[in-house]
């Protein structure tokens, strides 16, 4: 993961948000700190976001737990596609 201030944040904006957008990059912005280690943020695409925010619900409600448990256990003919939807 590439790292800007944001100063080069700003001269390049427009091409950093492609990049996030249309490749899939992530990157950080650090913010100076006058003590302490540096501040910052992280930017990532829309779609990786609803893909976090889908996970973490997974997660919160229990059903990634279940789901791996199911997974663990397979046996074969247990998840075709015929019976998915």
């Amino acid at each position: 993961m590439q790292t800007y201030t944001p100063t080069n944040l700003r001269k390049h904006l427009f091409d950093l948000l492609s990049r996030v957008a249309n490749k899939d990059e992530e990157m950080e912005i650090t913010i100076q700190q006058p003590d302490g280690p540096n501040k910052g943020v992280i930017l990532i695409s829309k779609e990786r976001y609803a893909q976090l925010e889908e996970l973490d619900f997974l997660e919160r409600t229990g059903t990634l737990e279940v789901v791996m448990k199911r997974m663990e256990a397979e046996q074969p003919g247990d998840f075709n596609e015929d019976d998915a939807y």
